[in-house]
């Protein structure tokens, strides 16, 4: 498979649909994969066309995680005891770019899969899908890609940990219990989700999007009450004078 083939993008009007494209390995990350997702996240931070991207796994799976099977290859992984250079500034590249991520995840995201998974917005499960952190099973740290950092937020301390350290994978309704997806539906059934959220989102204002989920992410990290309510009446006063600027002047001028 070419390489301008492991990540496949489809413009639909407002929204983006990407999809990994390993479906023989379970759409696990290697060199290529990972150099394509890493440009193409963060190309979307001055993409004012695009508003809003589907993510999804081609095949049976999600993502796998990282490919372990292409030791020795051109096309294995270059990251590795000096840091995940490649996947963090990808994860960095989606809660940067100002379009809401909605993943459709089936079968396995596992590992750099699973983070993948957690960096998007909005996650929907396929009711095969198994979430495995993976990194403890195969002799790495239980913490890994800030997966510790999402789920402690989402699920709770106790839970988190006894995931993360016994490396046990959450089906998809455990993971619907505890937070970490907005629904369970079947799996023929998340393309037609996920247009219908697209869909639902696009009907926002040109800047609603953008500002939500800056706004999202930053009281995400544990600001005080006063300082949120400053923050998101900043969007809000954004919105409003974009809302009644006169025509040909741009929003927030």
């Amino acid at each position: 498979m070419a390489d301008q083939d492991v990540l496949l993008v489809e413009r639909r009007g407002e929204t983006d649909w990407v999809t990994l494209n390993r479906p023989e390995r379970l759409n696990a990350l290697n060199q290529p994969l990972s150099d394509a997702l890493l440009a193409y996240f963060e190309a979307r931070r001055r993409d004012t066309e695009a508003r809003v991207i589907v993510l999804a796994g081609a095949g049976r799976a999600f993502s796998s995680g990282a490919d372990l099977k292409a030791g020795g290859q051109p096309d294995r992984l270059r990251d590795g005891p000096n840091g995940d250079w490649m996947l963090r500034d990808t994860l960095k590249a989606m809660r940067a770019c100002p379009q809401p991520i909605i993943a459709l995840v089936h079968g396995a995201a596992a590992g750099g899969g699973l983070a993948i998974a957690l960096a998007a917005d909005v996650i929907v499960a396929g009711a095969s899908a198994a979430f495995h952190p993976a990194f403890i099973k195969i002799g790495l740290s239980g913490s890994e890609l800030a997966v510790s950092w999402r789920l402690q937020r989402t699920m709770g301390i106790s839970r988190t940990r006894e995931m993360l350290l016994t490396g046990e994978p959450m089906n998809a309704e455990e993971a619907h219990r505890v937070g970490l997806v907005s629904k369970v539906i079947p799996d023929a059934s998340l393309a037609v989700e996920g247009e219908r959220l697209a869909t639902a989102m696009l009907k926002a204002g040109p800047d609603a999007l953008r500002i939500s989920k800056r706004t999202f992410d930053a009281t995400l990290e544990g600001m005080s009450f006063d300082a949120a309510l400053e923050l998101e009446e900043r969007g809000q006063i954004q919105m409003i004078r974009g809302r009644t600027a006169p025509v040909g002047m741009p929003s927030g001028t």
